[in-house]
C-alpha cells in the first residue's frame, strides 16, 4: 500500500497518485454527492502517512525529473508530503538548498532554513526514542544498533543529511562568529550521526533489501564526504578539528564515493555529482591532479541517462576546458546554457568559465562581454565581476579605444561599492581587486597585465599549459611587458616599481613551470625574492613565489629542499592578500611532495562506514 492511515478508513493507492499534485491528502471517497457521509468520514480526522518504501519510490521519480532538468516536477512530488513523510521533508529542503547555495539570496536562504526545519523536527519525531531507563543503560553499556527499525535507520540518516545542510545554511547566513559556532555544532553533531549511521548498518538486520541498499548508498555518500573534505584543510585546522573528535581519510573517501556511484542506492547520482565536483572543481583550484579518468566513466555513464541535464553538462565543460580543449568546452557550456530555463544561476556559472576560456585564448573583448553578462545578471560578487571585465579591457592595450577606456574608469572607480560581507566576513578576492582598483589609480589609469595576473591567481596557467599555441602566446606577451618594464624608470608607477617588477617576474616564472621548464621558473622566480625588501604592498608575492619554487625542485627531484620551501612559505610569511588560499594549496603540494598524491593520498586517521 503506498500510505498508511492511522483510523479504519480505507485508500487505493490509484487516489494517492490521482491527487498527489494538488498538495493535500487523498479523499476517502470519490462519491461527493454523498454529502453526510462526507462529513462523517471528515469527523474521524483521518491521518495519512507516507510508508518508507512508497517515499523511495517517489524520490527515485523526482531524482529522474531533478536530473533532468525538470525541478518543477521534482518540486511538486516532494511538497505534498513535506509535512510528514521523511524523504519527502528532506527532497524538498535539498530543493530549497541549492538555489540558495547558488545565489547567496537571503529570501532563498531563510526558505531553505525553514524546510530543513520541518525535515529535522520529522526526523526526531521518527528516530529511535529512548526511555529514561534505556538511557541510563546505554551508559554502563553500548547502544544495540540491532534494535532499530528500517524507519528509524533512515530517520537516523535523513537528519545527519539535514544537519549538515542545516549547518552549512547557518554559517551562510551568520554575519558574526556566532553564526560560525552554530553552525559548527550542527556539523559535529551531523558528523555523530553519521557515525552512529554506519554502526546500524554493521550490526542490523533488515525487514527489506531495498531499505539496506538505500541506506547504504547515504551512509557511503556522507562519510566519504566527511573524510574527503577535512582532508583536505591545511593542517592547522585538521589538528583543531582531531581535537573535538573529527578526522579524515581521503584515499577511503574516495573509494567509498566511487563505490557509492556504482551502487543502486538513491544517492549514488549525489555520489557522482561529489566525485565530479571533487576533482573538476576543487582539485583545481587547490592545484592537485584530479582524476579526469572517472571523470570520464561518470560523465558517460550519466550523460546516456540525462543528455542535456545541465548539472552533467556543466562538469562536461568543466572537464573539456582543464584538457585544454577550449573551443569544445564553450560548446558545452551553450548547451547547458539553453538546456533549461528555470534557475538562472546555472547560466551565470557558464558565463563565468566562458569568460576564463577566452581569456585563455586572448579574445579579451570576448572575456568582457561575459564578464558584463555577470554584472548585470548575477548578485555573487559585482565587485570580482567589474573588476575582471575592466581587466580584460585593459589588455588590449594600444587597441583599447576611447569608449572602453571610459568603461574602465568607470568599472575601477564604483568596485568597491559593491563589495559583501557572506558568512559575516569579506570575500578575500573581493579585498585584493579593491587594491588593485585603487592601485590604478595611484599608477595614473594604469596597471600591468592586470588579466594575465587573474589567469594565473586563478590557478589557469596549468591549463594554459595543454594548449602549446596559447601557452606561448601568453608567455610573449610577459617577456615583452617585462623587458619594456625593466629598460629604466617609469614615472608612471608612484613608487610601486618593485611591485610591478616582481609581479612580472612571478608571472614569467610561473609560466616556465607550466611548460615544465623548471630550472628557468626557478632562475626567474629566485629575482622575485631578490626585491623582498623593496616590495612596498604586493608581499603575497613572496610566499606565492616560494611554493612554485618548491614544486620545480620536486619536478627535478628535490624532494627535501621542496618540502622545506613550503614549509617556509607557510610559516615565515602571513596577513599577506589571499593568504588563504595558498595555505589550501600549500598543503595539496605537500602531500604531492611526500608521496601521498592528492587523488589518492590520505591522512592518518578515518572516518569508517
Amino acid at each position: 500500500m503506498a500510505l498508511r492511515q492511522e483510523t479504519v478508513t480505507a485508500i487505493t493507492p490509484t487516489l494517492h497518485e490521482k491527487y498527489r499534485g494538488e498538495g493535500v491528502p487523498p479523499l476517502a471517497t470519490e462519491d461527493f454527492d454523498d454529502v453526510d457521509e462526507f462529513e462523517d468520514a471528515a469527523e474521524e480526522h483521518t491521518v495519512y502517512t507516507m510508508d518508507l518504501s512508497t517515499a523511495l519510490e517517489e524520490c527515485e521519480v523526482a531524482i529522474r525529473k531533478f536530473f533532468s532538468n525538470d525541478l518543477i516536477g521534482a518540486m511538486n512530488i516532494m511538497k505534498p508530503w513535506c509535512q510528514s513523510s521523511l524523504y519527502h521533508s528532506l527532497g524538498t529542503a535539498i530543493f530549497e538548498f541549492i538555489p540558495a547555495m547558488l545565489t547567496f539570496d537571503h529570501a532563498q536562504i531563510n526558505r531553505a532554513l525553514a524546510a530543513l526545519k520541518i525535515c529535522i523536527s520529522i526526523c526526531n519525531q521518527q528516530r529511535r526514542n529512548y526511555t529514561l531507563v534505556e538511557s541510563l543503560g546505554t551508559i554502563i553499556k553500548k547502544t544495540d544498533y540491532s534494535m532499530y527499525t528500517d524507519n528509524e535507520a533512515h530517520a537516523e540518516l535523513c537528519y545527519a543529511e539535514a544537519l549538515l545542510l542545516q549547518a552549512a545554511m547557518t554559517i551562510m547566513e551568520g554575519e558574526d562568529l556566532t553564526g560560525l559556532i552554530k553552525g559548527t555544532i550542527k556539523v559535529k553533531s551531523c558528523y555523530n550521526s553519521y557515525k552512529d549511521c554506519a554502526k546500524i548498518l554493521e550490526k542490523k538486520q533488515w525487514n527489506s533489501e531495498e531499505a539496506k541498499v538505500h541506506f547504504h548508498s547515504g551512509v557511503r555518500l556522507g562519510t566519504a564526504t566527511f573524510n574527503v573534505m577535512i582532508s583536505l584543510l591545511p593542517p592547522k585546522i585538521i589538528s583543531l578539528l582531531e581535537f573535538v573528535g573529527f578526522s579524515g581519510n581521503k584515499t577511503l573517501g574516495l573509494a567509498e564515493l566511487e563505490a557509492g556511484s556504482r551502487s543502486a542506492g538513491i544517492r549514488s547520482v549525489l555520489c557522482d555529482l561529489t566525485l565530479l565536483g571533487y576533482h573538476l572543481v576543487i582539485c583545481h583550484f587547490i592545484g592537485a591532479p584530479g582524476d579526469l579518468h572517472v571523470c570520464d566513466e561518470i560523465l558517460h555513464k550519466e550523460l546516456k541517462i540525462y543528455p542535456e541535464s545541465v548539472w552533467f553538462l556543466v562538469f562536461k565543460g568543466r572537464q573539456e576546458l582543464l584538457r585544454g580543449l577550449f573551443r569544445p568546452a564553450i560548446e558545452t557550456y551553450n548547451r547547458a546554457i539553453v538546456s533549461q530555463d528555470t534557475w538562472c544561476q546555472f547560466r551565470h556559472v557558464c558565463y563565468w568559465e566562458i569568460m576564463w576560456v577566452n581569456g585563455l585564448m586572448m579574445e579579451w573583448r570576448e572575456a568582457a562581454v561575459y564578464a558584463h553578462k555577470l554584472i548585470e545578471d548575477s548578485s555573487w560578487s559585482r565587485t570580482i565581476y567589474s573588476y575582471t571585465k575592466a581587466a580584460m579591457l585593459l589588455q588590449l592595450g594600444e587597441r583599447l579605444t576611447a569608449a572602453e577606456r571610459l568603461q574602465c574608469q568607470e568599472l575601477l572607480r564604483n568596485a568597491s561599492y559593491y563589495k559583501q560581507r557572506i558568512a559575516g566576513k569579506s570575500l578575500p578576492m573581493e579585498k585584493f581587486v579593491i587594491r588593485r582598483c585603487a592601485r590604478y589609480q595611484a599608477q595614473g589609469g594604469q596597471l600591468v597585465l592586470p588579466a594575465i595576473e587573474l589567469l594565473c591567481l586563478w590557478n589557469m596557467f596549468t591549463i594554459l599549459a595543454k594548449n602549446k599555441n596559447g601557452a606561448q602566446n601568453v608567455l610573449k606577451l610577459i617577456e615583452s611587458s617585462r623587458d619594456r618594464l625593466e629598460a629604466g624608470p617609469q614615472d608612471w608607477m608612484a613608487g610601486y616599481d618593485a611591485d610591478n617588477r616582481a609581479l612580472l617576474r612571478y608571472l614569467h616564472g610561473c609560466c616556465f613551470a607550466a611548460l615544465e621548464l623548471p630550472r628557468l621558473a626557478l632562475d626567474t622566480l629566485q629575482s622575485v625574492l631578490q626585491l623582498k625588501n623593496d616590495i612596498k604592498e604586493d608581499t603575497f608575492l613572496l610566499p606565492y613565489t616560494l611554493a612554485e619554487m618548491a614544486m620545480c625542485h620536486y619536478h627535478l627531484g628535490d624532494k627535501e629542499r621542496a618540502a622545506q620551501m613550503l614549509h617556509d612559505a607557510r610559516k615565515k610569511y602571513s596577513g599577506y592578500a589571499l593568504e588563504s588560499r595558498l595555505h589550501f594549496r600549500l598543503h595539496s603540494k605537500m602531500q604531492i611532495v611526500k608521496g601521498n598524491g592528492f587523488g589518492k593520498g590520505s591522512s592518518s586517521k578515518t572516518v569508517h562506514s
